[in-house]
């Protein structure tokens, strides 16, 4: 036994460059989870510099400087945003209050087809066990509620929170975009010299992220649209709004391909 941990010991980290890998990994992680809140806008500018990055790669390979594509595709993107929050949340809003208003009287409906089970189905559902469900049921209720007044009294410093998002997060993709380069270099400055590995590793890491993200945002818009249309057809209430959920859902593994 000794002998096999001995074995795979030398095997993986015989390499400095192993070691020195395997470091970087747990100061990552570790700068994640005791500053992951303060540098959440950081994370969040890198994955949308990472969405942005085939464009402004793109564009490059066709001869445009790399600052006025990350300049074009900054204000594309922008764009794109400004008709996100004009157009459509204010209707996934409105949908969101009605559905909150209509909530007592669809609990309601609910309570009563729950409290026929045991007349319709008696070798299935018992009255104790449809009486246990409707507790469960508004236990949870109540602590929603709970949770949605303790948002809102937190409302003003989420506010301030989305301002500073929004001023520093643009800027942040616009010089990730502008100065990968610079940034790339400047990272491999203080890598060891002989970094040849980690070099590979880098490679195959960056392009995998790209890859993961701007095909996860495809994902989410592809059954965002095709769910939400196809509420609208059948007729559903709240078809944007159920076709958001759904589709931001696939972020969640194994539940988000349930839903």
């Amino acid at each position: 036994m000794f002998k096999v941990l001995s074995d795979w010991f030398h095997q993986y980290f015989s390499d400095p460059q192993a070691v020195f890998l395997a470091l970087l990994l747990l100061a990552g992680f570790a700068v994640i989870a005791g500053f992951g809140y303060m540098l959440a806008p950081v994370f969040a500018s890198m994955v949308i510099a990472y969405l942005l990055e085939a464009i402004v790669a793109f564009l490059e390979r066709r001869g445009v400087p790399r600052v006025v594509g990350a300049v074009a595709v900054q204000i594309l993107f922008l764009g794109f945003v400004l008709v996100l929050i004009l157009g459509l949340i204010p209707l996934l809003y409105q949908q969101f209050t009605q559905l909150i208003h209509e909530l007592p009287h669809m609990i309601a409906r609910g309570q009563e087809v729950l409290l026929q089970l045991p007349q319709r189905y008696p070798e299935f559902f018992t009255t104790q066990q449809v009486q246990d469900l409707i507790g469960t049921v508004r236990a949870g209720i109540g602590s929603l509620g709970q949770h949605v007044v303790s948002l809102s009294l937190a409302s003003l410093v989420g506010f301030i929170t989305i301002l500073v998002y929004l001023v520093l997060v643009p800027l942040l993709v616009f010089f990730f975009l502008k100065d990968k380069d610079r940034i790339v270099a400047w990272a491999v400055g203080l890598l060891p010299r002989e970094h040849t590995v980690l070099e590979r590793v880098w490679a195959d890491v960056d392009a995998q992220i790209g890859n993961y993200v701007r095909g996860k945002f495809l994902e989410i818009l592809i059954v965002w649209v095709v769910t939400a249309v196809t509420f609208a057809l059948l007729g559903l209430k709240y078809a944007m709004l159920l076709g958001a959920i759904v589709g931001f859902s696939v972020l969640v593994p194994y539940i988000g391909a349930v839903v």
